[in-house]
């Protein structure tokens, strides 16, 4: 389900905060803002509910990689301006590099591996 709900939960936080600040301050950045803060809660909470509650170890947890995502979301509101241009193609493209900026973390699995003789994929 990641694929799927990760981009939809996200991008409603990024794109309040994006509105707030463009509105309000005409600062383009409010995406980047929002992954980052939400980035730095996420890992606060590996820390103290994986890491010290119950010894499991942070390096085996996935890591966030929606910034790229949220930065190409900004840069689509930096460049032509335009809510609804950002809000069909920036929507568009956080989503697919949501998905797709996952592939490098995945990559190591799916080499197939000799274990004893019996090929593993």
């Amino acid at each position: 389900w990641w694929p799927i709900v990760t981009p939809i939960t996200t991008i409603t936080f990024c794109a309040a905060l994006q509105y707030y600040n463009w509105v309000n301050y005409r600062q383009p950045f409010g995406a980047t803002i929002c992954i980052l803060a939400l980035g730095t809660g996420k890992w606060i909470a590996v820390y103290s509910s994986w890491m010290w509650w119950s010894n499991y170890p942070p390096n085996f947890v996935m890591p966030a990689t929606l910034i790229p995502s949220a930065l190409v979301l900004d840069i689509t509101l930096i460049l032509p301006r335009n809510w609804p241009l950002t809000a069909v193609i920036g929507a568009w493209m956080y989503a697919i590099l949501c998905y797709t900026s996952k592939w490098p973390i995945f990559a190591y699995s799916h080499t197939p591996i000799v274990v004893d003789g019996t090929l593993l994929s």
